[in-house]
């Protein structure tokens, strides 16, 4: 199963519009995505403000970048290459966090 986060802003007129990319994840993959930005993700519309979630990818991204071999059995349980997956979502996810700061990520299962 995938989940899949998406960003949205709300308007003037009180409608949201969604923006930006699509970021898909194995739902699966949430044990290293906690163990490596301290991210907890739970089935939730509403998921957190893009600003408060800079931090968690940042710390993510070190960890992963720095110290993948302390995160090895999550490969081993995962599959080769989940710790290069998990890191390119992080950096996507990023991404658009900082070109929409004021934007609300938002979630939900994915196929």
């Amino acid at each position: 199963m995938k989940y899949r986060f998406y960003f949205r802003l709300k308007l003037h007129d009180d409608n949201w519009v969604k923006i930006g990319e699509d970021h898909i994840i194995h739902w699966d993959v949430r044990d290293l995505i906690k163990a490596s930005s301290g991210w907890h993700i739970i089935n939730q519309e509403k998921v957190s403000s893009a600003t408060d979630l800079v931090p968690k990818l940042r710390r993510g991204i070190i960890e992963l970048k720095d110290r993948s071999e302390s995160y090895l059995e999550y490969e081993r349980q995962h599959g080769f290459g989940t710790i290069k997956s998990v890191l390119a979502f992080y950096e996507s996810l990023l991404s658009d966090c900082q070109k929409y700061p004021f934007s609300e990520l938002c979630g939900g299962v994915h196929g």
